[in-house]
C-alpha cells in the first residue's frame, strides 16, 4: 500500500489514504514558434502560454477508520469542489489542489475501490522525496467496504429487481481557472459544472426508455457501510453513491448468452450545478 496524505481547506490534521496506486502528471502549454520567412530557430522552438498543468491520481481502499481522510470526497468540505486542498505524495507536497473527478466501484465480496484525479496550481518542484510511514497498522479488514455490506436503496426505479452485481458511480467537477497580472498560480476558481454519473447492471428492466430517457422518482444509490454497519460520515453527513429524485435513465440495454441469463444495463446521469 501506498500511504497517500489529503489536507482540506478546512485545517483538518494529516491523514494517511490507503492508496494501491498513485501517479503525478506534468504537462506544459506550448506552441511552436513558426513565422513566415523564417526557418525554426533550434534554440528557440516553442512559446508556452500558460502555467504547468499538474494531475494528481490516486486508486484507493475505503475505510471506515480515520474518517477525516475521505474529507475530499464531501461538497460540504470543499464547496462543490471551489476549495482547495493540500496533497502529499509521500515527501513531496502539492498545494492549491482541486479535485477534478472520483470514481467508485462497488461489487459483492470485493472491497469497493475508489479513485480520485486531482489539479495542483502550487506542485511541488523538488526532487521525489519518499517517506519512511507505515501503514501496517490500517490494514483492519474489519474496517474495509466490501460490496455486499452495503445497502441499496431505490432500485426499482432502474431495473426490475435489487439483484445488481456491478455499480459504479462517478462525479465530475468542472471549473475555470482565474490568472491575474502579477502571479504565475491560479489566484480563484470559478466552478463551471457537478454531474453524477452511474452505471448498474441487473437482470431485468422494469421499462424501456423514450426519446427523454426515464425520470427518478425517488433516491436510488448505494449507502457504503463496513460489516459492523458503520458508515463514513463527515459534520453528520454520510458518504452516499446516491443520486436523487429526478435524475434521468438516459442508456439501457440487455444481452443474453446460450445458457446464460440475461444481462441489463442502465446509465443514470444527474446534473447538480
Amino acid at each position: 500500500m501506498i500511504p497517500h496524505t489529503v489536507v482540506s481547506g478546512f485545517d483538518l490534521p494529516l491523514f494517511q489514504l490507503l492508496a494501491t496506486k498513485v501517479g503525478v502528471d506534468f504537462s506544459t502549454k506550448n506552441q511552436i514558434k513558426r513565422q513566415l520567412g523564417a526557418n525554426i530557430d533550434a534554440g528557440d522552438q516553442l512559446r508556452f502560454n500558460g502555467d504547468v498543468d499538474c494531475k494528481i491520481n490516486v486508486d484507493f481502499l475505503l475505510q471506515t477508520s480515520g474518517l477525516n481522510m475521505y474529507t475530499f470526497l464531501f461538497d460540504s468540505n470543499h464547496n462543490t469542489g471551489q476549495s482547495p486542498m493540500k496533497l502529499f505524495v509521500g515527501g513531496n507536497e502539492y498545494s492549491s489542489c482541486f479535485i477534478d473527478n472520483f470514481n467508485f466501484t462497488v461489487r459483492p465480496f470485493e472491497p469497493v475501490m475508489g479513485s480520485a484525479t486531482f489539479s495542483s496550481y502550487d506542485p511541488s518542484d523538488s526532487a521525489l522525496v519518499g517517506t519512511g510511514d507505515t501503514v501496517d497498522s490500517h490494514l483492519a479488514t474489519k474496517e474495509v467496504v466490501y460490496g455486499h455490506n452495503c445497502l441499496l436503496s431505490g432500485a426499482g426505479n432502474v431495473v426490475a429487481s435489487n439483484i445488481i452485481n456491478d455499480f459504479s458511480y462517478t462525479k465530475t467537477y468542472s471549473r475555470t481557472p482565474i490568472y491575474t497580472l502579477g502571479s504565475q498560480q491560479a489566484t480563484s476558481q470559478i466552478v463551471d459544472g457537478v454531474e453524477v454519473d452511474m452505471n448498474v447492471q441487473s437482470t431485468g428492466l422494469n421499462q424501456l426508455i423514450d426519446f427523454s430517457g426515464n425520470k427518478l422518482v425517488s433516491d436510488f444509490g448505494v449507502g457504503i457501510q463496513d460489516v459492523s454497519s458503520d458508515g463514513i460520515g463527515l459534520f453528520g453527513n454520510n458518504l452516499e453513491l446516491i443520486v436523487n429524485s429526478g435524475a434521468h435513465v438516459v442508456a439501457e440495454g440487455y444481452s443474453v448468452d446460450g445458457g446464460g441469463t440475461l444481462v441489463t444495463k442502465a446509465t443514470i446521469k444527474e446534473v447538480i450545478l
